[in-house]
């Protein structure tokens, strides 16, 4: 029944039929050799993978299996004495569990996990570093604004004090020469018989208290 049997897609006969008519035939045979290999990638991946996963499995199984009198190390360990759960050193002061076995999977070379260790301290210290850096910054620039404000206070303070004794000094300033003013105009009037509001010299005291306006800078104002 050769007619009724299904027809193999990667063979002859099948590669070399029309099945897509205008398609040049060395298009068809390259896309169908392009299927084959990829499923062969598939293929080899999904066997690979589930080698490590059973190899992982039995891995597992046997680490987490309690050591038995068929081991040579335990059977010798035992007949020194050793019983089963017993911490190990002449006064039990040792481990009680083997030591765990850090298997390695991947492909890097010796150190390689060492090296990426050491790197990222490295980088983390760096990262330390310069967060370390930025706030000596950010202090130093407040302790310059604060310095900044403090002499500004200061400034602002010793511009008022400047102005207050440039007031003091006026006012005394005018009481002085109000008083030297008052002691000059009352010797002249005194000595001299002559008032500087008026511009006149009077024949004696008697004819400057009698025809002058007034005796004071206030009259003649």
């Amino acid at each position: 029944m050769e007619g009724d049997e299904e027809e193999d897609y990667m063979s002859d006969s099948f590669i070399k039929q029309d099945v897509r008519p205008g398609l040049p035939m060395v298009r068809r045979v390259k896309e169908a050799i392009q299927k084959e290999e990829k499923q062969k990638e598939a293929n080899e991946k999904n066997r690979q993978k589930s080698i490590k996963e059973e190899e992982k499995e039995r891995r597992d199984l046997v680490l987490k299996s309690a050591l038995g009198n068929e081991n040579k190390g335990f059977a010798l360990l035992q007949k020194m004495g050793y019983r089963s759960g017993q911490a190990l050193g002449k006064s039990g002061e040792g481990i009680v569990e083997p030591i765990p076995l850090n298997i390695k999977t991947g492909r890097s070379g010796l150190g390689h996990e060492e090296l990426k260790k050491r790197k990222a301290e490295e980088k983390l210290e760096n990262y330390r570093q310069k967060l370390h850096m930025k706030k000596q910054a950010n202090e130093q620039a407040a302790d310059q604004f604060r310095i900044r404000f403090k002499n500004k206070q200061e400034e602002r303070k010793m511009e008022g004090d400047l102005r207050k004794s440039q007031r003091a000094c006026q006012q005394l300033d005018m009481q002085k020469v109000s008083e030297k003013l008052h002691i000059l105009t009352a010797y002249l009037r005194k000595e001299h018989f002559y008032c500087i509001w008026c511009g006149t010299t009077y024949e004696d005291s008697e004819d400057l208290s009698s025809n002058c306006p007034g005796d004071s800078a206030a009259d003649h104002d």
